[in-house]
């Protein structure tokens, strides 16, 4: 049978009306490693709304077995009720002063330190994405005409010559030969220049889509 050990304090708060309800889960490396007992008290408040302070009534160690399951589970619960205490007033005085004077501004830094640091931590993730974006940088700063045309040869790897690619005309053909992104062939039935795309023209599409579309 396995055995579990609950590293978590529970604690049950017991109303004047005789009903339990679970008022709040700490863990033992919350309390310093010990659990609250008879006496102790457990203080509430709520800044600018209310305050409340329970003392400690019940500590129960639980044992629980699941013969189903073949598990046993050990918990601590705390027990704690409601008092009034004449001094009340005085001691959430002291509370609200000490959080006031030194919880809240300490909270104040640390949250905007963290700021500074999701902050840093965002810009270091956005420049070494950028750094990996310029991995694809294209090479070879196509113009839009000269992009289409690069696309549509690749889409239509049956269209060889000009007058059978749009917007396409040897000037530009030329521009695209001079680069590496096509290459000229042979010429057709009717004399006209046939030209096909060269690997590294594929390779550049692939780099324009990859820069374009990169997702920081």
């Amino acid at each position: 049978m396995s055995i579990i050990v609950d590293d978590k304090v529970y604690f049950i708060e017991r109303q004047e009306n005789g009903a339990y309800w679970l008022d709040a889960t700490f863990s033992l490396s919350d309390l310093g490693g010990t659990v609250p007992g008879f006496g102790d008290r457990y203080a509430l408040t709520i800044h600018k709304s209310g305050t409340a302070i329970a003392e400690v009534v019940g500590r129960y160690f639980l044992r629980h077995i699941d013969e189903e399951a073949g598990s046993e589970w050990y918990a601590w619960f705390i027990v704690v009720q409601e008092v009034d205490l004449k001094e009340q007033h005085d001691l959430v005085r002291i509370f609200s002063t000490v959080y006031n004077e030194d919880i809240r501004g300490n909270l104040a830094k640390q949250a905007l330190a963290k700021k500074a640091e999701a902050e840093q931590q965002g810009l270091a993730y956005w420049r070494s994405q950028q750094k990996e974006r310029d991995k694809h940088r294209p090479l070879y700063q196509l113009d839009a005409r000269e992009e289409r045309v690069l696309r549509f040869m690749i889409a239509h790897a049956d269209r060889l010559t000009v007058d059978l690619i749009p917007q396409a005309g040897e000037k530009t053909m030329g521009a695209l030969a001079k680069v590496g992104v096509v290459r000229p062939g042979g010429k057709d039935h009717r004399g006209m220049r046939e030209w096909s795309v060269t690997d590294e023209g594929r390779a550049e599409v692939q780099r324009i889509d990859t820069w374009t579309n990169w997702q920081f």
